[in-house]
């Protein structure tokens, strides 16, 4: 590929990445700013019976979509010119799973509903909400390896929004039961979408079965099922652990604890869904060094907002809860640099993922979630809660160094400045230990973290021109 196409698309990828990090951003931010209503209007425990419903639904759609959305990005280059089409085949394959699931389901949905602690009518909205939610997941991915970010933005914007007003509208509908109301209004968004797309879909006539894209997809994605239900019990079961082993009040705790920590996951995962699209395109390309030079803004992106999230904790604690609630702010720190030691090893599992050789990445996540009960199991019982947002960390970091060791002894490939990547690590961990330290002197530690901030962004003033460049330039050109 010549320097002009390569630039155009990185210009391209750019714009896209920006627009769809900030409507992510955006969105995850209205959710979180409503959820103050939300929880004065309901009682703790329908609150907590909506929050079961979404955490089941997080467990069933990885069986129910089979992962098949991690295969988009690289299908793009494996069957040039047929993304419309393998994506269709996708949606259809995930379709005809979930519809099967349900089905073996349906004559034991009262049991089932007494295993998930849910209604048999939340069963049934569970089970439409599992056969429709893909066909949107799957049009976000389409949208965001082929740079539409305008159709990402929008389904962004209308769920969000729907949502909210549904939500609240059903409320009075509902009011011995205002889980359903927040519930359906999640649902009900999503399943005006899903039919929408199905049916364009069917009208551009790419629903099709075709058995070589299914073998595909499936030989890319079957194996990840393992890594995203090992994440899941990465990130749930420190929870659990709590409330087993000191109480409710302590899971509360420390639930609005990694609520806040994980605040800084929201830009990063955004940032990281954006950056993949051009990562499969310029890897496939060969430009290794480009990639390199790229990412290293992309890491102290991240190392910088972690800094932040931790310096500003005891005074965002105060914000999350009442004051029973601040002594979870020593458990925001380790927390977040586990949030950041995910970001950076992501950077890894993206070569992987282009190898197609998603079993290592499963593997990797395996360990660190069964390495990550056993720690829970030791020191939870000795030091109380806040120990689970150190073993979290441990435990991503122990995924970083793996999938590190993966690129290197197993799939042989140097992508990387490895040194700059684990040196951002350690300089990030001494800093916010910096800030830990100072967390009973408000002024220093914010005269700390402006500094900070100052020098971050008289280093990084080119990227920041570069970025606002390309996107006047573009402007310019369409115009």
């Amino acid at each position: 590929m010549n320097k002009d196409k390569t630039a155009e698309r990185s210009k391209n990828a750019l714009k896209s990445g920006m627009w769809y990090s900030v409507s992510s951003i955006c969105v995850k931010a209205i959710a979180i700013v409503t959820t103050p209503f939300f929880t004065r209007i309901m009682t703790k425990g329908e609150y907590g019976l909506a929050s079961n419903f979404n955490a089941w639904y997080s467990v069933f759609i990885i069986f129910c979509s089979l992962n098949l959305t991690y295969s988009i990005g690289r299908a793009k280059l494996d069957f040039p010119g047929k993304l419309e089409e393998y994506v269709g085949s996708m949606q259809l394959l995930s379709f005809l799973t979930t519809a099967a699931i349900c089905l073996i389901c349906i004559p034991f949905v009262n049991p089932i509903a007494e295993m998930l602690d849910m209604t048999p009518a939340l069963v049934y909205i569970l089970m439409v909400n599992l056969l429709l939610h893909p066909a949107v997941n799957f049009t976000q991915s389409k949208f965001r390896y082929s740079y539409k970010y305008k159709g990402n933005i929008f389904i962004a914007g209308f769920t969000t929004v729907m949502s909210v007003a549904i939500s609240f509208a059903l409320m009075p509908v509902f009011s011995d039961s205002k889980e359903y109301a927040k519930i359906l209004g999640t649902v009900i968004p999503v399943a005006m979408l899903s039919m929408a797309f199905w049916a364009l879909n069917f009208k551009n006539r790419n629903v099709k079965f075709n058995l070589t894209y299914w073998k595909y997809g499936l030989g890319i994605s079957l194996p990840l099922i393992f890594h995203s239900l090992s994440l899941y019990i990465l990130s749930q079961s420190d929870r659990v652990m709590i409330t087993k082993m000191c109480g409710e009040d302590f899971n509360g705790i420390y639930t609005v604890a990694y609520s806040y920590a994980m605040l800084i996951n929201i830009i990063l995962s955004a940032a990281n869904e954006a950056w993949l699209p051009w990562f499969h395109d310029t890897f496939f390309d060969n430009d290794i060094s480009l990639i390199r030079k790229k990412v290293k803004p992309l890491v102290l992106l991240g190392c910088m907002l972690g800094i932040g999230c931790i310096a500003i904790a005891p005074e965002m604690m105060i914000i999350m809860g009442p004051s029973d609630y601040r002594l979870g702010v020593w458990a925001v720190p380790p927390i977040t640099i586990g949030a950041v030691c995910q970001y950076i090893y992501q950077q890894y599992v993206h070569v992987e993922l282009h190898m197609k050789q998603t079993k290592y990445i499963s593997m990797g996540t395996m360990v660190a979630a069964g390495l990550n009960l056993i720690l829970n199991l030791i020191y939870i019982p000795k030091y109380g809660f806040i120990a689970a947002g150190y073993t979290t960390m441990v435990c991503y970091f122990v995924l970083m160094v793996a999938h590190f060791a993966i690129n290197r002894l197993i799939l042989k490939i140097h992508l990387y400045d490895d040194w700059f990547m684990f040196a951002s690590m350690g300089i990030t961990v001494l800093v916010c230990a910096g800030f830990m330290a100072l967390y009973n002197t408000i002024i220093v530690r914010y005269i700390v973290l402006v500094s900070i901030c100052i020098v971050y962004c008289i280093f990084n003033w080119k990227n920041a021109m570069a970025i606002l460049g390309s996107l006047k330039g573009k402007k310019a050109k369409s115009e």
